[in-house]
């Protein structure tokens, strides 16, 4: 399995989308956002295994970073530094964004097998960091250029794999 794990408002669409030729790619479907109404891990587990297939990336919901260290295969965190995402995210209560990107960051430091890739890299070298990612996959790497706003698009929270 593959996935995409991030801090939100990161860069993390974008990503899936320039990936989405290279791999059959799903940005937040329904499936992954039910993750966070279930209690136990084992059950959350479940939702993922009975949903995840083994050839698909699953961009996740930024409020389920909790089952990364607990899910297969090779994974990329996208992160925004900490106090860009913080300045990013007014006026949102910033005590309560800062206990979220905290428990997001350390719930990717648990898991095994992660990519860390900090937002600004990746949106200032987007097909640099579209390979790395292909590398770490072991994925072929197939370029396209993106020139609109993916989240404008409607590519997230689709069942079906991007189509651009």
């Amino acid at each position: 399995m593959y996935s995409i794990f991030h801090t939100s408002h990161c860069g993390s669409t974008l990503l899936a989308c320039l990936l989405s030729k290279s791999i059959p790619t799903l940005t937040e479907p329904s499936w992954s956002h039910d993750i966070r109404f279930v209690e136990s891990i084992e059950d959350k587990l479940k939702l993922v295994e009975a949903n995840h297939k083994q050839n698909i990336l699953v961009k996740y919901s930024s409020l389920v970073c909790d089952i990364a260290p607990h899910i297969e295969g090779k994974k990329v965190f996208l992160y925004r530094d900490y106090q860009d995402h913080i300045n990013k995210l007014q006026p949102i209560d910033k005590e309560q964004e800062s206990l979220f990107w905290c428990f997001r960051f350390a719930n990717l430091i648990k898991a095994k097998d992660v990519l860390f890739i900090e937002s600004n890299y990746f949106l200032n070298n987007q097909q640099q960091v579209v390979k790395e990612v292909c590398d770490w996959f072991d994925i072929e790497y197939i370029p396209i250029e993106i020139n609109f706003h993916v989240k404008q698009t409607g590519y997230n929270h689709k069942n079906e794999p991007i189509k651009i």
